[in-house]
Formats: C-alpha cells, sequence, structure tokens
C-alpha cells in the first residue's frame, strides 16, 4: 500500500519535488519590509543603508523633476516672446512689400497718363522696388535720317532755232 511519487515535479507548477527547479523566491508585497537574511548572506546593516540610498535617490529625482519643470517654463516663455517678434517682424515686411507694389504701380500709372515709355524693366524683389536700367523693355528706336531732297533734272538745253 505506499504510493510513489513520480520523480521530477510532482504535478506542482515549479518543479518542486526531490531534484527539480527549486520554488521561485517569492517577492514581498510593496511597502512590506522584507526579511533580513540570516547566516553567511546576512550583512550588517545593509537594509538601512538601502533604505536611506533609496531616500537619497527620491529626493535627486525630486530636484530634477524640479529643475526640468523650470526648464520648461523657461522655454514657453522664451517661445512666446518668440512668436510676438516673429509676427512684429512679418507685419514691418509685409508692409514694405506692399508699399514696394503701391510705388510701382504708381510708377507706372504715371507713365500711362503721360503717354510715357517705361524703357527700362520694373520688379519688386522682397520689399524693394527695383529700377534695372541693364535691360530693356523696348528697342531704343532711332529713326534713320530724312533722305535727301530729290534732285531736279535739269533737263539738256536744246537749241533753239
Amino acid at each position: 500500500g505506499q504510493r510513489r511519487r513520480p520523480r521530477g515535479g510532482g504535478g506542482r507548477p515549479g518543479g518542486g519535488g526531490r531534484g527539480g527547479a527549486p520554488p521561485p523566491p517569492e517577492e514581498p508585497e510593496e511597502g512590506a519590509e522584507p526579511a533580513e537574511p540570516e547566516g553567511e548572506e546576512a550583512v550588517p546593516g545593509l537594509y538601512p543603508a538601502l533604505r536611506k540610498e533609496e531616500e537619497l535617490l527620491r529626493l535627486r529625482l525630486q530636484a530634477i523633476e524640479a529643475r526640468c519643470l523650470e526648464m520648461v517654463t523657461d522655454l514657453r516663455a522664451r517661445e512666446a516672446t518668440l512668436h510676438l517678434r516673429m509676427d512684429e517682424m512679418l507685419g514691418q515686411r509685409f508692409r514694405r512689400e506692399v508699399d514696394a507694389i503701391g510705388t510701382l504701380v504708381n510708377t507706372i500709372k504715371t507713365a500711362v497718363e503721360e503717354g510715357d515709355r517705361l524703357y527700362h524693366e520694373l520688379r519688386i524683389q522682397q520689399s524693394d522696388l527695383i529700377l534695372d536700367e541693364s535691360s530693356l523693355t523696348y528697342t531704343l528706336y532711332t529713326p534713320p535720317p530724312p533722305p535727301p531732297p530729290p534732285r531736279t533734272r535739269e533737263s539738256p538745253s536744246r537749241p533753239s532755232g
């Protein structure tokens, strides 16, 4: 009547019988004090030192977090200032470009009203109106000299009589 267990695990998860792997160590619940090791594994004062190191680490991380928050706040303030400056600069550039276009329109309008030709190319480059004297929009026409007056031929004189 004795029952024998098969070798290698005995039906328990983790193999817990003879010759099998030892059961996994149980992890202490969070916040619970782990049991201090005894015997050869024991190091006097290890757990108090570890608790002190954990506290120092926690303080360092809080200091790093505070510094990071300061930096983010500073960057956001700089971002807002930069956006205002960029907006102002774009507004000024836009006004200068509109002024250049207005000057171009007035120049063309005046030339049309006075019947003048615009011989040189006018163009706007960013906010500047440029009169390019090196290029011509018309060929400068110089009329040829007037033809000489026609010669009247003298008819050969016939002797009279």
